[in-house]
């Protein structure tokens, strides 16, 4: 007589579809290194890990940022007063701006 263990049960679940998160925006004073009468300035953005990007925008302006892509780029912003707003995206965990340039009205 053959015996055979009795069949093994696998209940099987869907994994729900992860909905992507937004990143918190980081708060960065511009004002403490340009004029308070720039309208735009010019930056180089260092990101790391490399394959990070750091998302910049001015407040209001959302839709029309700049996206820096790592390890380092260089980009012009348009200022609207005396903040900006980093999204870090890809893995970013930190990032550094230098103020390359900026122009006046």
């Amino acid at each position: 007589m053959d015996m055979h263990p009795p069949p093994a049960y696998m209940r099987m679940a869907q994994a729900e579809p992860e909905t992507p998160v937004e990143p918190t925006p980081i708060q960065v004073d511009v004002m403490r290194y340009i004029p308070h009468t720039a309208v735009s300035v010019t930056m180089l953005v260092t990101i790391t890990p490399p394959a990070g990007a750091a998302f910049i925008y001015a407040p209001g302006y959302e839709n029309q940022g700049t996206l820096f892509k790592g390890p380092r780029s260089l980009g012009e912003l348009r200022l609207v007063g005396p903040f900006v707003y980093v999204k870090l995206y890809g893995g970013a965990t930190t990032f550094d701006i230098q103020y390359m340039n900026y122009r006046e009205p």
